[in-house]
Parts: structure tokens; sequence; C-alpha cells
């Protein structure tokens, strides 16, 4: 157990790391579109990537993220036991991972079974790391104390 708790701190780390390049790449996508939409970009002004990219992009960076995170949970839940004793669902540093992680897995399910590209998964991205920044704050408050 001693070695699994710095490799859960990594792996989480970079599930939150890749959960912000989503973030930030959606982010662009969003007023990369709107400025397109707008025909709001001056003459001799190019983009250095398509939209096109910036949504591959998004969709690589929360495939890591995603799988990263549920590694990190994974063995959050291995450690919590080994603590504990027994694991209890509803704490707050369970959850709260939990559900994000759900978030997320819902919108790789939408674009890998429906096909959903875009704005909506842009928008997504952007509300879903409002939440991991959230619980990385929680996350932080509760080790402390």
């Amino acid at each position: 157990m001693q070695v699994l708790l710095p490799l859960h701190i990594i792996v989480c780390s970079l599930g939150y790391l890749f959960f912000g390049v989503t973030f930030v790449t959606a982010f662009i996508y969003l007023k990369r579109e709107r400025t397109i939409k707008a025909k709001a970009w001056r003459l001799g002004q190019t983009f250095r990537h398509s939209l096109y990219e910036l949504d591959r992009c998004l969709f690589a960076s929360l495939a890591v993220g995603f799988v990263a995170m549920g590694l990190g949970l994974f063995m959050g839940v291995i450690l919590y036991e080994a603590k504990y004793g027994f694991v209890d669902l509803t704490s707050p540093r369970i959850l709260f991972p939990a559900v994000i992680w759900i978030f997320y897995l819902l919108i790789l399910a939408f674009r890998l079974l429906t096909g959903l590209r875009g704005k909506i998964p842009s928008y997504m991205a952007v509300y879903g790391f409002h939440a991991v920044a959230m619980s990385f704050v929680l996350e932080l408050y509760l080790a402390a104390a």
C-alpha cells in the first residue's frame, strides 16, 4: 500500500490535468466556432487549427483523462478500504470523483454511440471542468483536515 498512494496521486493528477486540457480545447473550439459563425475574422487572419482538429484533440484528451481518472478512482477505493476497513460510497472523497467520472463517461458515450461532435460536447466539457475544479478544491480541503 506504500507504493499505491503516490501512484494514486500521480494518476489522479494526470486525470485532472487532461480534463484541464479538455477544458482549454473546448473553450478554444467554442470561441473559434463563434468567430467563424459571426464572420468576425479579419482578412488575412488565419486559424492555427481547424475545428475538426480541435474536436479530435478534445476527444483524445477527454479519453486519456477519463482512463486516468478511472484508474485513480479504483486505486482510491482500494486505499480507502485498506485504511478504514470498509468502503463508504457516500464519502465525498469517493462520491464526487465518481460523479465526475460518470459525467465524462456520458460525454464519451454520446460521442461514440451517437456521433455527437462540436458545440454540445464542448459545452459539456466546460461545465464538467467546473465540477472537476470544485472536486479538486474539496479534495485539497479534505486532505488538509
